[in-house]
């Protein structure tokens, strides 16, 4: 199996014995492009595999190449400064969208700046992509940095509507 994102696990084979909980994501996934999946949550102790087991959802959706792509995000332990955050998420939500598209995993090691995805957005003749790059960067010159947010952070659902395809968003806290 090829590994687009690389799972913090280390090696890939030492993630084993999930069967039972991949089956029951498997099928919530199958739902997810009729809209019949809810959002889900998983919770567990520190060093439980939380990490390595979203991160395989993640390839193994990555790979399959169907009708859900998925959007993986680890949100850093750190402090950063609102506007900074939204680009980063949009900037890595576009990158991981392109990746699929185009089925070029780098781009989800390396994400691409704004400049860059709005290039692309213009050769593919994405108004989508080039409206939400020019959106971020009117309202960070106008100092509108919770709408910077609401903007990136609702990129997936609203590429959805419009593309009529379908994201499952991973966060990782």
């Amino acid at each position: 199996m090829e590994y687009p994102l690389e799972e913090k696990i280390g090696i890939p084979d030492l993630l084993i014995g999930r069967e039972k909980e991949f089956a029951m994501f498997d099928k919530w996934i199958s739902l997810i492009p009729d809209k019949a999946s809810k959002s889900r949550v998983i919770l567990a102790r520190r060093k439980s595999g939380k990490t390595s087991f979203i991160q395989r959802i993640f390839n193994r959706l990555w790979l399959a190449n169907g009708q859900v792509i998925p959007f993986y995000y680890d949100i850093p332990d750190q402090k950063k400064w609102y506007p900074d955050f939204a680009i980063e998420y949009f900037c890595a939500f576009a990158s991981q969208y392109i990746s699929f598209l185009e089925r070029d995993s780098r781009l989800i090691r390396k994400p691409l700046l704004l400049e860059e995805i709005r290039e692309y957005g213009e050769s593919k003749n994405d108004p989508f992509l080039i409206s939400t790059v020019d959106s971020l960067r009117e309202y960070k010159k106008m100092e509108h940095y919770g709408t910077m947010w609401d903007l990136a952070a609702s990129a997936p659902h609203r590429f959805a509507s419009q593309t009529e395809t379908r994201f499952l968003v991973i966060l990782d806290e």
